[in-house]
C-alpha cells in the first residue's frame, strides 16, 4: 500500500494543485454549463496521458500518477463540476483498457487525448442504478443489434461526443447485461433538456432517449451477457475517486476558516478559543484524513484484484460523502448568517449535498458493503 507519493507524484499533484486554483479564479466570471475552457486546460496539461498507454499515444497507464493529480485539483479548484467530470472520463478509460477491443481503443483513447468528452448511461427513472431491473433493450438483428429505451440524470448527456450505454439482451439467459459504446450523431439517439439541479450548475445532466438504434456487434463492449460483471470493475474506480475528491476539495475552505475564527471576536475572545468552534475544524480535518487514506486503501486493492477491493471502493465513496456533506454544513454554520449569504459556503452546501446520489445514494452502497461483507465471510 502507498504511505508516500514519489517525488513524480508529489511533482504531478503541486501542479494540477496550482491548475486548479487557476481554474477557481477563472470560474468567477463562467456562465452555468458545461466548463469547456477548463476541460481543455487539463487535455492540454497531459492529465489523460497519464493513464492512457504509450502503445494508444499516452505517458503509460500510471493510476497513481493519476491520482495524485486528481488530489491536487481538488485540494483547490474549490468546486466539484470539473472534477466529477474527470471521474467519468477515468471510468470511460478504464472501461476501454480493460475491455475494449483494439479498434475501439484505436478510436476513443485516441478521442479523449484530443478532448472528447464521454458519457456512462446506467440510471433509468424507476430503476436508479439497480442494473438487474432496467428496462433499455438490446435486440439482437442480423449481425448486430437495435437498442430501444432511455437512461435519466445522465453526466454530461447534453453535451457528450460519445457514451457508453448499459443494456439488457433481449434474451432468456440469466446473464443478460450487455456494454455498448454509442456515438452522439448515431440516427435513433436523442438527447433530453438539461437538468435543473440544486447546484453542481457546470456539470450538465440530462436524459437519453433510444429509439430502435443501430448497434454493430463491433461496438459493444466486452463480452455480451457479462456487462454486470464489467461494469462492476469499472466504476469501482468511480467510487474511490468520489471519496478522493470529497476528501479534499474543502481544503481552501479550511484554511480560510481558520483564518476567520482567529480574527472574528465573541464573548471577549476570538472563536478559536471556544472549544465548540474548535471541535468544528477539528472534525472536518478528521473526516478530510481519515478518507483520503481509506481511499488510498481502496485504490491499492482494486489494483491488485484484493477481494476486499469492491466492498473497500464503497466505503470510501460513502464515508468521505457523508463527512463532506456534515463538513459543508458545519463551516455555513461556522460563518453564521454570513455563511448563509449566496458566496462560496453557500455553494459548497449545495454541491455537497449531491454527493449524497452521484456514484450511488446511500443506501445503494450500503447494500453492496453488506453484501461484499457476507461474500467475504462466506469465502471464509
Amino acid at each position: 500500500m502507498k504511505l508516500s507519493w514519489t517525488p513524480q507524484q508529489h511533482a504531478l499533484l503541486v501542479k494540477y494543485r496550482e491548475i486548479g486554483a487557476e481554474l477557481a479564479t477563472a470560474r468567477k466570471t463562467a456562465t452555468p454549463g458545461f466548463d469547456h475552457y477548463g476541460w481543455q486546460r487539463l487535455c492540454d496539461a497531459g492529465l489523460w496521458q497519464l493513464v492512457i498507454p504509450a502503445s494508444h499515444g499516452g505517458l503509460g497507464e500510471d493510476w497513481w500518477g493519476f491520482t495524485a493529480a486528481l488530489e491536487g485539483l481538488a485540494s483547490s479548484i474549490r468546486t466539484p463540476e470539473l472534477l466529477l467530470s474527470v471521474i467519468a472520463q477515468a471510468g470511460m478509460v478504464r472501461a476501454l483498457m480493460l475491455y475494449g477491443s483494439d479498434e475501439q481503443k484505436d478510436r476513443y483513447l485516441t478521442a479523449i487525448l484530443n478532448g472528447a468528452l464521454s458519457a456512462t448511461g446506467i440510471a433509468e427513472p424507476g430503476t436508479g442504478t439497480d442494473v438487474r431491473s432496467i428496462h433499455s433493450l438490446l435486440t439482437p438483428v442480423g449481425d448486430g443489434y437495435r437498442l430501444n429505451g432511455s437512461k435519466f440524470n445522465i453526466a454530461h448527456a447534453p453535451v457528450a461526443d460519445f457514451m457508453l450505454i448499459v443494456t439488457k439482451l433481449d434474451t432468456d439467459a440469466k446473464a443478460n447485461i450487455a456494454l455498448v459504446m454509442i456515438d452522439k450523431d448515431t440516427p435513433g439517439l436523442t438527447r433530453g433538456e438539461p437538468d435543473d439541479k440544486l447546484g453542481n450548475k457546470h456539470l450538465p445532466t440530462g436524459p437519453l432517449y433510444f429509439d430502435n438504434l443501430a448497434i454493430p456487434a463491433s461496438q459493444v463492449l466486452g463480452q455480451p451477457g457479462r456487462g454486470l460483471q464489467q461494469l462492476i470493475k469499472i466504476i469501482s474506480l468511480g467510487r474511490l475517486y468520489y471519496g478522493l475528491v470529497a476528501a479534499n476539495l474543502p481544503t481552501p475552505f479550511l484554511d480560510e476558516a481558520m483564518q476567520y475564527a482567529a480574527q472574528r471576536q465573541s464573548f471577549n475572545s476570538t472563536i478559536d478559543n471556544h472549544q465548540y468552534v474548535q471541535k468544528r475544524l477539528v472534525d472536518l480535518v478528521m473526516g478530510m484524513e481519515r478518507n483520503r487514506w481509506m481511499v488510498y486503501a481502496a485504490l491499492d486493492q482494486l489494483l491488485n484484484d484484493h477481494p476486499q477491493a469492491l466492498m473497500s471502493c464503497s466505503i470510501a465513496k460513502l464515508g468521505a460523502a457523508q463527512d463532506f456533506i456534515n463538513s459543508a454544513i458545519s463551516l455555513l454554520k461556522l460563518y453564521g448568517s454570513l455563511g448563509y449569504h449566496e458566496g462560496d459556503v453557500a455553494n459548497l452546501v449545495k454541491d455537497a449535498l449531491g454527493f449524497a446520489s452521484v456514484g450511488g445514494t446511500e443506501e445503494m452502497h450500503q447494500k453492496n458493503i453488506f453484501n461484499q461483507l457476507l461474500r467475504l465471510t462466506q469465502a471464509a
